[in-house]
């Protein structure tokens, strides 16, 4: 029998998440969020640790059941947005916004923490929680939390995310490849100045933005050559060179964002981006330099789990709806890379509250109502038995 989760619990969660909105905090500078976590878990009599590095918390529920844990996350960071919602609520920090729903990720987390503390010692094995720094950040939380050994002695790992493009109340499922891997690409070429007027007369310049342009249009082309057919995304967000109108520039700089669901398409893309920027620079008599990481891979919904998901939710009352695999990248797939998991979305969406803007807008709100259902989903997956043999590979 699934965990009850009470309007009490919701209540709670819920108001948590208002004061958790009032303080938004960034990447891994997450003092006053952290603390506030913390407290939570205090005034719950639940163990806890810091030492998976900054800003992280990671709590134990039942830790002496038997058997590997499910691990549960919540991310905790803001973005650096001005809020415009105008809600009794709205961010009291300057230029930083909870406009991801982050705030109300680890609000339903400690919700189902306080339902499942209850009844701590009938669950059918222990349970992790993990609070997690930084998911927004160019440097990846769940990457160092992962590294740091957060997932030890656990067998699965699963998350949630608000959306406002499903109906409050909905909890949806995508099996197999969900998320992009995300791929940040930078590009600088470099040549030498000289004055403008003299360029053709006494030459001894190489135009740094003539490179950028010709790499410009034969990135596209060749991008679009090497993906044929595959899923992913690759575009120039940033060109930036020079510094006067009367100087002919030493440097031109590219910043690219490349999504991709295959490896081995992005190990192509990659050799194709350095050599059509060696062969522009050279062409004008410059130099280019091509860095690339991967800031999150693709995040890849275990199909066995999600089916036993789909199961248990079933069996707890909750019918889950499904939804289609997405562009955009979560740095979730840091955890997935070590034991296996998967994300799934719940509905936040109410156009009579206006609940409709997309996520990372100055105007993002979301129907709290959301939360409840995420909350009896986490619920369901920590307490029913037939779950948790699922994560452990039985």
């Amino acid at each position: 029998m699934a965990c009850e989760v009470t309007r009490e619990d919701f209540d709670w969660a819920a108001a948590l998440r208002r004061e958790l909105h009032r303080h938004p905090e960034t990447d891994f500078d997450l003092e006053w969020t952290c603390a506030r976590v913390c407290r939570a878990l205090d005034e719950l009599g639940i163990p806890h640790t810091e030492k998976f590095g900054r800003c992280s918390t990671a709590a134990y529920l039942n830790p002496g059941g038997a058997g590997p844990a499910l691990a549960l996350r919540a991310d905790m960071d803001a973005l650096p947005v001005t809020e415009k919602t105008g809600l009794p609520f709205s961010s009291e920090i300057p230029g930083k916004m909870h406009a991801c729903g982050h705030d109300a990720h680890t609000a339903l987390l400690l919700g189902t923490a306080r339902a499942l503390k209850r009844r701590e010692t009938a669950l059918p094995g222990p349970v992790t929680l993990l609070f997690q720094p930084s998911e927004e950040g160019v440097q990846s939380g769940a990457r160092m939390m992962a590294e740091a050994g957060a997932l030890d002695g656990a067998c699965a790992v699963v998350c949630t995310h608000s959306d406002n493009e499903i109906p409050a109340g909905e909890i949806r499922l995508c099996p197999g490849d969900f998320m992009a891997g995300c791929e940040p690409i930078d590009a600088v070429f470099r040549g030498r100045s000289v004055h403008a007027a003299l360029a053709a007369e006494k030459g001894g310049g190489a135009d740094a933005i003539a490179m950028g342009v010709r790499a410009w249009s034969a990135l596209r082309e060749a991008a679009a050559q090497e993906a044929a057919g595959s899923r992913c995304v690759y575009s120039v967000g940033v060109f930036s060179g020079g510094t006067a109108h009367n100087v002919i520039a030493d440097r031109c700089e590219l910043k690219i964002t490349f999504r991709w669901f295959d490896a081995g398409l992005a190990r192509r893309i990659e050799a194709r981006t350095e050599a059509v920027c060696a062969e522009a620079a050279a062409a004008y008599g410059g130099t280019a330099e091509v860095e690339y990481h991967v800031s999150a891979p693709p995040v890849h919904n275990d199909e066995r789990l999600t089916a036993a998901c789909a199961a248990a939710l079933r069996r707890a009352g909750i019918e889950p709806g499904s939804m289609p695999s997405r562009m955009s990248s979560e740095d979730f797939s840091w955890f997935l890379a070590r034991v296996p998991g998967f994300i799934f979305r719940f509905g936040t969406r109410n156009e009579a509250e206006g609940c409709t803007s997309l996520a990372h807008t100055s105007d993002f709100r979301i129907d709290e109502r959301g939360m409840l259902s995420a909350m009896r989903a986490f619920a369901a997956l920590a307490s029913d038995p037939d779950f948790i043999r699922a994560a452990r590979g039985g």
